[in-house]
């Protein structure tokens, strides 16, 4: 077991020291929360599987104490979607009995192949109670066993159930946020892509935007933290895996070229985080296209820290941005 958690941790790019030097020799330091973050996910076992990316989803339900307490939520519900020949499992958040509440859709991360309800229970049981909105999170289909587009067939049918329904989910439709992170943030990129006119603002946090993996922050950080290169080849491997796909704008963000009626748009970056210049390229693309951008980039922050609320501040912080950002009127 021991054994094995030491790969894993290679292949995550967990870092040992307060400092270190990236690829051009200029050094950055950890902060000694961030440190701390790093240290309990080193410690993290979990036992070997054939299944590579079953042992990967092991692992990342074991750092869900990272993200600190399950707040008590008004009503808690997990339910079972189904529409026309699609079912998808979702959590309902809700804040309080109220009707007309805004909504968020929420797509988590987990590079595609990992992630659960259950990996971001805590920050969207914080975000629900911050935000006074109805929020319903998404286990969409997982690669390698369903590869793109099926995540991505689920979410349409996520969103398309929510706006036949939102009467009797006592949601104003008018006020419907997409939302989503790292990998969920690809998902909800394609998501506000599909239905730009029913959605009142998209949310991406350190958003996947491009497959190419050639920025260069991704040259920065290629060993880490918390992201590792290597895995994120595994990863697009696993969901893509047909080649016809590779340029495709539904699966990259980034290959898009056209935004017609977007919404308003947050865009969240890690200062340290190899996906960072890629989110990046999305926020100057959308700008370029006539979308509002707002964008924020957490200094000394790593890949994640959305879910680690316990032991990050800009955790908490950004949560509080969203909200600022969901509930502007402008």
């Amino acid at each position: 077991m021991k054994r094995y958690t030491t790969i894993l941790l290679l292949l995550l790019g967990v870092w040992k020291g307060k400092a270190q030097k990236d690829v051009t020799n200029k050094t950055f330091t950890m902060t000694p929360e961030v440190q701390k973050v790093l240290n309990y996910i080193k410690a993290i076992e979990v036992p070997e599987n054939e299944k590579p990316w079953i042992t990967g989803r092991l692992f990342y339900e074991k750092m869900n104490p990272l993200a600190g307490k399950k707040e008590q939520v008004f009503k808690i519900e997990n339910r079972i979607i189904t529409l026309k020949k699609d079912t998808v499992p979702v959590r309902i958040y809700r804040p309080n009995n109220q009707k007309g509440l805004p909504i968020i859709i929420y797509f988590h991360g987990g590079w595609f192949k990992g992630g659960s309800l259950e990996t971001h229970d805590s920050p969207l049981r914080q975000l629900a109670n911050l935000s006074q909105a109805v929020i319903i999170s998404v286990d969409y289909r997982l690669a390698p066993e369903h590869p793109f587009p099926a995540g991505i067939e689920d979410s349409f049918t996520v969103v398309e159930w929510v706006l036949m329904n939102s009467k009797e989910l006592n949601v104003d439709k008018n006020q419907i946020t997409i939302m989503g992170d790292s990998a969920g943030g690809a998902i909800a990129a394609t998501v506000s892509n599909r239905f730009p006119n029913e959605i009142a603002k998209q949310v991406l946090i350190y958003p996947a935007t491009d497959n190419s993996l050639k920025t260069n922050s991704w040259n920065l950080f290629m060993n880490g933290p918390i992201l590792n290169i290597e895995e994120a080849k595994e990863a697009w491997s696993y969901y893509l895996p047909d080649e016809k796909n590779h340029e495709n704008p539904d699966a990259i963000p980034l290959k898009r070229e056209s935004f017609p009626n977007l919404p308003p748009t947050f865009i969240a970056t890690a200062q340290y985080d190899p996906l960072r210049d890629e989110a990046l390229l999305y926020a100057e693309k959308l700008m370029n296209n006539n979308v509002p951008v707002t964008q924020k980039t957490y200094r000394n922050m790593i890949h994640g820290f959305f879910q680690m609320g316990a032991y990050l501040k800009e955790s908490r912080e950004l949560m509080q941005d969203i909200v600022n950002f969901i509930n502007d009127s402008e």
